[in-house]
């Protein structure tokens, strides 16, 4: 159900501008907290290329470029909608080109 529902445009485009965000009522510690997570667990590969499958917006691989710490970062979903907002969002976002789509 939820992969069908992010393969809508409204969904795509609501996804980091809240719909993300209620994540932590179902357990998740938030997105701040889930990326130190990721970056502490990725550090064995830092400078290298990461992939961020089922990226959904790209939040977190916009982040893992913002930072510098990987060569490339690739983002991959399910949902060309997602995959539009990820695109969109990166030319905004500073260093956020070194994001492959």
């Amino acid at each position: 159900m939820v992969i069908l529902l992010t393969r809508t445009s409204v969904v795509s485009f609501l996804y980091e501008r809240g719909w993300r965000q209620n994540f932590i009522f179902g357990g998740f510690p938030g997105p701040g907290k889930e990326f130190e997570m990721a970056k502490k667990y990725l550090k064995p590969v830092l400078g290298g290329n990461i992939v961020d499958a089922s990226c959904g917006s790209g939040l977190f691989s916009r982040l893992f470029a913002k930072i510098g710490l990987f060569s490339q970062v690739v983002a991959l979903d399910y949902s060309e909608n997602m995959l539009r907002q990820c695109y969109e969002k990166r030319k905004t976002s500073p260093k956020s080109t070194k994001v492959q789509l």
